[in-house]
């Protein structure tokens, strides 16, 4: 029988084949980790889901601004029209939960010679606004309306927009028809790549918003015997956005 002579300081191993990492030494005799893992081979596609949707909830402030001479005078006039002003939201079927007090102020108004001289105070200006949460769509021109005949001139009416009570059947709408998407761009870039589309192995959502459209930034006041002012909802739309790695096989 022949045997393997082997030179003093040598030791032969049976090393098993490393599939996913690769090992390499580098001069300095330290050893360096190459990563070829197969989480990072695939196709990573970005997919978006839209859902046009029709508000059903309605938001506008309102409030009153006065200016008198004394600060006492200005606040008890901002402080009548302001109560008959939430009087006739109320009456309109507005629950008091949903007017919240969003600012008031108080300022001095000046009178600026044209001589450079020293200012003078001419009066002050009081402002009241609330908030306003319309549950129901179809009364939102009449309580417009009726709020701006109950504060008269010194109402005030902006930030008028549209939205969803709950849009989470939106969303999750949405989400499908964004899987739907990238799904869709994953197949065709497998197709086109002569490779195998296999699951998902990573998803993330980076982005969604919930509709709410503006109608404008001031609304007139109609008058009382005159035509309604006319609010249009209009339409909003929920997207969401997300990012899928797909596996691939040869």
């Amino acid at each position: 029988m022949k045997h393997l002579r082997v030179p003093l300081g040598i030791v032969l191993f049976a090393l098993p084949i490393l599939a996913l990492t690769g090992v390499a030494c580098s001069d300095d005799g330290g050893t360096t980790v190459l990563n070829t893992s197969t989480d990072q081979v695939g196709i990573t596609v970005s997919g978006t889901g839209e859902v046009i949707v029709e508000p059903d909830t309605g938001y506008f402030d309102v409030g009153v601004n006065v200016t008198r001479t004394t600060v006492a005078e200005a606040r008890e006039a901002a402080a009548t029209s302001a109560t008959r002003l939430i009087d006739s939201v109320k009456k309109n079927g507005v629950d008091a939960k949903d007017i919240t007090t969003s600012s008031f102020s108080i300022y001095p108004q000046y009178n600026y010679p044209r001589d450079g001289g020293q200012p003078t105070i001419t009066g002050y200006q009081v402002s009241n606004t609330v908030s306003v949460k319309v549950r129901k769509l179809d009364d939102f021109s009449q309580i417009i309306d009726d709020a701006a005949e109950a504060g008269g001139d010194d109402t005030r009416i902006n930030g008028i927009r549209f939205g969803l009570e709950d849009d989470q059947k939106a969303i999750d709408e949405a989400r499908g028809l964004a899987m739907d998407d990238a799904k869709k761009k994953a197949s065709q870039l497998a197709s086109a790549g002569d490779v195998t589309l296999g699951k998902p192995v990573a998803i993330s959502e980076v982005n969604f918003s919930s509709p709410e459209a503006y109608y404008a930034d001031k609304v007139g006041a109609a008058p009382a015997a005159g035509s309604p002012t006319p609010i249009e909802p209009g339409t909003g739309k929920v997207t969401v956005t997300v990012t899928v790695r797909y596996a691939i096989s040869g």
